[in-house]
């Protein structure tokens, strides 16, 4: 769809007011549409994305993007991105830093002595820091995911932004999956995916002046 009948959709679509009964259609990103439309994670087509204030999204997810970051400035609280959609290489040369290939020692034990010897090495992947998912795998291959900073580095769980998020994202689709949050083993508090809208009349804005780029030069 072209980007300006697109806005126009949505923004005929969408009321002003709040939404204090408002669901979101999933507790994690919504992707079953773009698999059915057969796109591939990583190889999102460019008239597919859209830009805001430089992070690339799935157009859809961009929008409320747009919509959540406009209101968290009007609520005085800072939030920018670190990472949003990530291409297939992207996400690969990722995991490949995050996860290198090391050689590690094979054991074996003698079957006379019953002495433990090394045998030799094996190839294997050691990963550090949070978890990552391989590429064709993670939510920011479909253009539906965002780690969010408040200016000084990713979202802690005891940030005033992250708050705000817990209390806010929500009315605009936007949900913190449960693996995800804090005292979690795999804790990312500035890790939120975009889960779709039951509704997009129960979406409260009150300005429609979104610098949203078609991402196609």
């Amino acid at each position: 769809m072209p980007i300006i009948a697109f806005i126009l959709a949505i923004t005929s679509a969408l009321a002003t007011g709040p939404a204090p009964e408002y669901v979101p259609a999933a507790d994690e990103a919504y992707t079953a549409d773009l698999e059915l439309d057969g796109y591939v994670n990583g190889r999102m087509p460019s008239d597919r994305l859209l830009t805001w204030e430089g992070c690339t999204l799935e157009r859809d997810a961009a929008y409320m993007y747009a919509l959540l970051m406009e209101e968290a400035e009007r609520d005085e609280i800072y939030l920018g991105w670190e990472d949003c959609y990530r291409s297939f290489n992207n996400q690969r040369s990722s995991y490949d830093r995050r996860c290198p290939v090391t050689e590690v020692p094979t054991f074996e034990n003698d079957p006379v002595t019953g002495e433990r010897l090394q045998t030799g090495t094996r190839e294997v992947r050691v990963c550090s820091g949070p978890p990552i998912a391989k590429a064709g795998q993670s939510n920011h291959g479909w253009g539906r995911a965002v780690d969010f900073t408040d200016g000084r580095g990713v979202l802690t769980c005891n940030d005033r932004a992250f708050r705000w998020l817990q209390g806010n994202a929500y009315r605009f689709g936007w949900v913190h999956p449960a693996w995800a949050q804090c005292g979690r083993s795999t804790a990312e508090p500035w890790h939120w995916e975009y889960a779709s809208v039951t509704d997009p009349n129960l979406v409260g804005y009150n300005r429609l002046n979104l610098n949203l780029v078609n991402s196609v030069e």
